[in-house]
């Protein structure tokens, strides 16, 4: 063997990105198992909007990136089983942040946290 770069480092699969890709290949097991996740998802905010009633939702995280296979079967679950008032579809919609929402929200929770009280900074 020749002396070259070393391999690049092993790194997992990412297995929302492997979603995706399979998902818009049409694999169908990966598209019924994405209906049923849809459906539970549906079933749970369901619960939450009935409790609190918002005047809309946002999937964010690695449902942001799924929302192509999530949102039909989560909306039809909340068209089913929202009873508080009429709930539109279009209420519910993906993050435009994808899967940098949450990070992006940690992370400007700890700078207004800091900025609030500068002493939270170790010294030195």
């Amino acid at each position: 063997m020749g002396r070259g770069a070393p391999p690049p480092p092993h790194r997992p699969a990412d297995p929302v990105a492997l979603l995706a890709e399979r998902a818009a290949a049409g694999h169908e097991p990966t598209l019924r198992a994405l209906d049923r996740a849809g459906q539970a998802l549906g079933l749970a905010l369901a619960s939450a909007v009935e409790l609190i009633d918002p005047d809309g939702l946002v999937l964010g995280g690695a449902y942001a990136e799924l929302a192509d296979w999530l949102l039909p079967s989560v909306r039809a679950e909340l068209a089913a089983r929202v009873t508080v008032r009429p709930w539109a579809p279009e209420a519910l919609r993906p993050s435009a942040l994808g899967r940098r929402g949450p990070l992006l929200g940690a992370a400007l929770t700890t700078v207004r946290r800091i900025m609030a009280d500068p002493l939270l900074l170790p010294a030195g």
